[in-house]
């Protein structure tokens, strides 16, 4: 819960709805995770997603013009990493609610049934 004197910034709100919604797709949140260690070519995520290549490329497009991963050319390879901390984090946020609700102290269900 967000304390009184933490108040989340309208403009904070926007950005991360803004990268929320992009990682709303199951797969981009599958390619986030992979390059969480690290940089990979579009064939690495293809082949390691078992994901067709040109669906890794569309997501890879929507999600570098988003501002959430960054790439660099080397010939005719393209190297893909997350962009920033604020991607790990949410990585981090995903991983501990997971844990939370396999050991039970957590639901996906609504409380107040």
């Amino acid at each position: 819960m967000v304390s009184n004197q933490t108040k989340i910034s309208p403009e904070f709100i926007q950005n991360a709805a803004r990268v929320l919604k992009t990682l709303g797709h199951p797969d981009r949140i599958k390619i986030v995770e992979y390059l969480d260690d690290g940089e990979k070519t579009v064939g690495q995520i293809h082949r390691e997603l078992e994901m067709l290549q040109p669906i890794v490329s569309q997501h890879l497009k929507v999600m570098f013009d988003r501002g959430i991963v960054i790439n660099r050319q080397e010939g005719t390879r393209f190297f893909y990493a997350l962009a920033n901390e604020f991607i790990f984090k949410i990585l981090d946020c995903m991983a501990d609610a997971q844990e939370k609700i396999r050991n039970g102290a957590w639901t996906f269900e609504s409380q107040e049934n």
